[in-house]
């Protein structure tokens, strides 16, 4: 048993554990801008959640990784891309690649983030076709199939992430088989959204 000095501490040092913990959650919840369910069922049926809207997404905690979930659709950028005005990458021009997230390893900090995001490949077909479209950079129409082709697993930092398209899951017959597919809510081109120096 603790004498009563050291209850009187113990209790203290609790109260003051607690009261920076809501702090904090408060303080996360405040500036978590539209980081609600509600507002993220909304968003999935109005349209893309763009890295590129500075009103919603910025760097560390507010930048659209922090937003990002399994089982979501992005579009990043490979080849070359910039991070604050660096150019990396492996040097070949950029291009826009799709992906179906599996896996979300990202710290956030106040003003960066470092991870990576894991998933599958993906090609898109338009109007059911048996043919698939470019599988880099092709533009995506409302209707638009994401389809795991050939389950390739990839991954992108961060910086490249350019946005979220809103899907809804769907069954398709791709080249004579039954396959799980995601149906694009939205229109999405990627030259909009394409990083330059």
């Amino acid at each position: 048993m603790y004498s009563k000095k050291c209850q009187r501490y113990l209790l203290k040092a609790t109260f003051a554990l607690l009261l920076s913990l809501i702090r904090s959650s408060l303080s996360f919840i405040s500036n978590a801008k539209s980081r609600s369910p509600y507002s993220r069922l909304t968003s999935l049926h109005e349209q893309i959640d763009r890295q590129s809207d500075k009103s919603k997404y910025g760097r560390g905690i507010d930048h659209i990784s922090a937003d990002i979930n399994e089982g979501d659709v992005i579009a990043y950028q490979a080849g070359t891309w910039y991070v604050d005005g660096t150019e990396v990458g492996d040097g070949s021009p950029a291009i826009v690649r799709y992906c179906l997230v599996d896996t979300v390893q990202i710290v956030w900090t106040h003003d960066c983030e470092h991870g990576l995001v894991y998933g599958f490949d993906l090609t898109v077909a338009h109007n059911d076709e048996d043919v698939s479209c470019d599988e880099s950079g092709a533009i995506v129409k409302k209707g638009s199939m994401f389809i795991i082709e050939n389950e390739s697993y990839v991954q992108c930092g961060p910086e490249q992430i350019l946005c979220r398209i809103p899907v809804s899951s769907t069954e398709m017959t791709w080249k004579n088989d039954a396959i799980q597919a995601h149906a694009s809510i939205t229109n999405f081109s990627p030259a909009d959204e394409i990083m330059t120096a």
